[in-house]
């Protein structure tokens, strides 16, 4: 069941409001004691309001995925629905997974799941939390979604599949790279295909820097307060530290990688792409100026290049 654990819920906060209301209204004389307890409930308010804004789901959602050719999934992971759709080849094949990015869905994938299913390859989609099909989460956080994914792997055909390979965009993409890191475990995992990156963000850091926007002289203890939200949602996760949330220590991927990056990315700039050309890794990089950051469902010069590596790499 998806409840709050970081933050306070709803009615709890409407609670230390009217508490705050009465201390202020109620009060006719005020002290130093009183002063200070007002003082810290204020910060406590503060504090909450803040980490349900970072932790919050999307705010728009696009449209789910209708295509004749793709079995929606549903799986559960801990009372929460896991959301997917796959297509199967009529015989044993490599599968490509793909995850789409930030308030997108799977069906934004279609044309280009369609280069792979056309050439002989199995191809699952999955929606992340508040995304597409998938169900709403109060506290957001890219652990649930790979947690989800790694339940959406174990429900398929798995004696269909030879190799896996994984093409994540923008979001996608830093879910992708997670996935790579040793904490990780699965019988795709044994099986490892390559790596299609389209766009990726590589880091939670400056994300986190461009949503405290005007508070980003506050960044230290913003850290603070998410690095210790992300344990007590992911007890499992207590000895994390904030460097794992950026790569190389997020996941670093040993597959090759064909690395796709809109060479004006409005959303995320060119500061994702460069961290992850720093690392030792086996990648084949393209700076596409023909490519944006999103709206991009068809794009001929990001397209024949998945074709190119299709059939030199995962033939």
């Amino acid at each position: 069941m998806d409840v709050r654990v970081a933050t306070l819920d709803g009615r709890k906060m409407l609670a230390l409001l009217l508490i705050l209301f009465a201390c202020i209204s109620l009060t006719i004389t005020i002290n130093f004691y009183f002063a200070i307890g007002v003082f810290f409930l204020l910060l406590i308010i503060i504090k909450q309001q803040i980490m349900r804004s970072l932790l919050s789901g999307p705010k728009i959602r696009s449209p789910q995925l209708i295509h004749p050719d793709y079995q929606s999934i549903k799986c559960n992971n801990d009372g929460i629905d896991v959301c997917g759709y796959i297509n199967y080849q009529p015989q044993e094949a490599d599968l490509v997974v793909v995850i789409h990015g930030w308030m997108s869905s799977s069906s934004k994938f279609v044309e280009r799941m369609r280069l792979f299913r056309e050439r002989g390859f199995h191809t699952l989609a999955h929606d992340m939390r508040g995304h597409g099909i998938a169900p709403h989460t109060n506290e957001w956080t890219a652990g649930k979604v790979i947690s989800d994914l790694k339940i959406l792997l174990e429900s398929i055909e798995k004696n269909l599949v030879r190799k896996v390979h994984f093409y994540g965009h923008s979001l996608g993409g830093y879910i992708c790279l997670g996935l790579y890191n040793k904490r990780h475990s699965g019988w795709w995992k044994q099986n490892p295909g390559t790596l299609i990156l389209e766009s990726p963000m590589t880091a939670y850091s400056p994300i986190l820097k461009q949503m405290s926007g005007k508070l980003s002289f506050l960044a230290p203890l913003l850290r603070n307060w998410a690095l210790a939200s992300f344990r007590k949602i992911h007890p499992k996760y207590s000895d994390i530290i904030w460097a794992d949330a950026d790569i190389p220590r997020w996941g670093l991927p040993d597959s090759e990688i064909l690395l796709l990056q809109s060479a004006n990315d409005s959303r995320l700039g060119r500061y994702h792409f460069d961290l992850l050309m720093r690392q030792d890794i086996k990648v084949e990089a393209h700076l596409l100026t023909s490519l944006t950051h999103s709206k991009n469902q068809v794009n001929d010069e990001r397209d024949q290049l998945v074709i190119k590596w299709i059939e030199e790499k995962m033939k």
